[in-house]
């Protein structure tokens, strides 16, 4: 009479206690992976996404590039102004877009910048990017355009306004400076001109 219970408590404990291979069975159930069918429409939506977001993207890195090329140029001029009423001579500003970047040309030379500036913002902007360009080209070259401001940082007449034009080389929204007083009062600009509000940058023939 003594049997069964002991039976049944063999069979009692053996029931309680976990089989050896219990965590490794239940780790494998419990691991989830990816189907073929999963990853390819992952990677679906990963390109049209990426294709969505790229001309964005670019559009955004042009107006940064253009902005800070034309912030270059806008202080360019104003430090040659300053330089003129400083020294109580004559300074020479020349845009200068034979090369890749652009460069401008300081006569004589700056005190603080020396005689020559290239429009790359210190080797960040890759050539084939940036396009210049200006409304009064220098009748020896017109790949060139130049402004001398006099002791006292004023122009002479016929010189204004006097626009420099930045844009994207592939096309885009451009901006620029325009001089337009003989005082040598200047402006920055952005996107097409309108004729109504007087707003934009002016086109150049």
């Amino acid at each position: 009479m003594k049997n069964p219970p002991i039976l049944l408590k063999l069979l009692h404990n053996s029931a309680a206690k976990p089989s050896p291979n219990f965590h490794k069975t239940a780790s494998r159930k419990g691991d989830g992976g990816f189907t073929l069918l999963e990853v390819l429409v992952i990677a679906l939506i990963v390109g049209i996404l990426s294709s969505i977001a790229a001309p964005s993207w670019e559009a955004f890195i042009n107006r940064q590039r253009v902005r800070t090329v034309n912030d270059r140029v806008f202080q360019s001029l104003r430090l040659a102004q300053s330089e003129a009423k400083r020294t109580k001579t004559s300074v020479t500003i020349t845009f200068d877009k034979t090369g890749d970047p652009p460069k401008i040309t300081f006569v004589p030379a700056l005190a603080t910048g020396g005689s020559e500036q290239k429009l790359d913002a210190g080797g960040e902007i890759k050539p084939n990017t940036i396009a210049l360009t200006f409304n009064k080209p220098d009748s020896t070259d017109p790949k060139k355009a130049s402004l001398v401001f006099d002791y006292q940082g004023n122009l002479t007449t016929g010189t204004t306004p006097f626009v420099v034009t930045v844009a994207p080389a592939g096309g885009g929204t451009k901006q620029c400076v325009i001089v337009e007083t003989l005082l040598g009062g200047m402006r920055t600009a952005e996107g097409e001109y309108n004729s109504l509000t007087k707003e934009g940058c002016p086109v150049i023939p």
